[in-house]
């Protein structure tokens, strides 16, 4: 005889849980609050910096205005706040070379000198330290420190991301090789200029320069 079973018994085996059982739905409420937490979190820090960023901006651009009214002083003054107050920024490392260019154009190139030393020290971007050392090359030139100016020239050559800055760069080299007194090494240069970077503009003045070299030396 067949057994046929009872449709009305409540026992059954193996039977599953709920998924959402109140235990897991506390759970899942506890995760859940420590995730919209961190994520507020992340958020505040995110547009904190940027928060940052922008008023380190604002603050660099008040100073170069400064600059462009010819009160250099107060331009030095504000830079100088910007790299302090917001340090290790992409406005802070902007400060510092608005400053040293105040400062070239006051004439202070041996403040100039040790700002920009500092500066290198720490080892920036390389988009901040090619022209640091162009800058670097600057002051060297004004306080008649050829040789320093030409290395610093040639780091800055080094470090410059396009050919034209590279090219230019490599010029400003052999201009303070010239002024060394070391024609050898200017020729290398104005060569190098003509050889690698030939489609910049800079090639016709390596010619010119290269040529007057030439013409030195007969």
């Amino acid at each position: 005889m067949a057994i046929i079973a009872d449709p009305t018994t409540t026992e059954s085996f193996g039977e599953e849980k709920p998924l959402l059982t109140p235990q897991r739905m506390r759970l899942l409420a506890i995760v859940g609050g420590v995730a919209v937490v961190v994520a507020l979190v992340a958020w505040f820090m995110i547009s904190a910096d940027n928060r940052k960023e922008l008023f380190a901006a604002q603050a660099v651009e008040e100073g170069r205005a400064a600059a462009e009214q010819g009160n250099l002083p107060l331009a030095v003054q504000q830079f100088e706040q910007v790299t302090k107050t917001y340090a290790g920024t992409a406005a802070a490392f902007d400060a510092t070379l608005g400053m040293v260019q105040a400062r070239l154009v006051n004439d202070q190139s041996e403040l100039a000198i040790a700002t920009l030393t500092e500066f290198l020290g720490d080892d920036p971007p390389a988009t901040y330290a090619a022209p640091a050392n162009g800058l670097l090359g600057t002051a060297y030139e004004n306080t008649r420190k050829f040789g320093e100016a030409l290395a610093a020239y040639r780091k800055a050559s080094g470090l410059a991301t396009t050919d034209y800055l590279k090219a230019t760069y490599l010029l400003d080299a052999g201009r303070a090789a010239r002024l060394a007194g070391d024609t050898a090494q200017a020729g290398t240069i104005y060569r190098e200029i003509i050889e690698t970077y030939g489609e910049t503009a800079a090639r016709t003045e390596a010619q010119v320069r290269l040529a007057e070299l030439n013409l030195g030396a007969i």
